[in-house]
């Protein structure tokens, strides 16, 4: 009975020699499946809209983040220290980053990227200037409709009064 015991324990010293430094190096490794499913940088809805259809490296994504961090914090204080939305200067220095930015967008990426971003940004302003006329008329027929309504109420007998 002995003998048997003495074999059982020497085979499973000799399984655990043998398995423990396969499971010390896998202890000391990040799961594969972790390191392979590494999150890629990404673009916020903004910049992707900006650079839809145009294929980023992973260094680009970064760079393209930062570049809008940068110039979206400065036009953040610009913003605070306004003393008006409609302030001519407000615009301009505003204006003045939104080029700086796109200037930056352009020395980093490639030529067709950047016909494909002009692109986009023509197509997106395009969109604004057509929601802003229409937001225009809206408010131009919302006021028309309001002062037809005051005429008809100012020329319509005053309403019997409850007993």
């Amino acid at each position: 009975m002995s003998d048997r015991i003495t074999r059982t324990v020497r085979r499973t010293a000799l399984l655990l020699a043998l398995a423990a430094p396969a499971l010390a190096a896998q202890q000391s490794k990040p799961p594969a499946a972790a390191h392979e499913h590494a999150a890629a940088p990404k673009l916020d809805a903004e910049l992707a809209e900006h650079f839809k259809g145009i294929h980023l490296t992973d260094a680009q994504v970064a760079q393209v983040t930062a570049i809008k961090a940068k110039h979206h914090a400065e036009m953040d204080k610009i913003h605070q220290a306004a003393k008006s939305e409609d302030d001519p200067a407000l615009k301009a220095a505003l204006q003045k980053h939104m080029d700086a930015a796109h200037a930056e967008f352009k020395a980093m990426l490639t030529p067709e990227q950047y016909t494909a971003f002009e692109a986009n940004m023509k197509a997106r302003h395009a969109m604004e200037a057509k929601a802003g006329e229409k937001h225009d008329a809206m408010h131009d027929m919302g006021g028309m409709k309001h002062d037809a309504m005051m005429k008809d109420k100012a020329k319509a007998p005053p309403a019997p009064k409850k007993p």
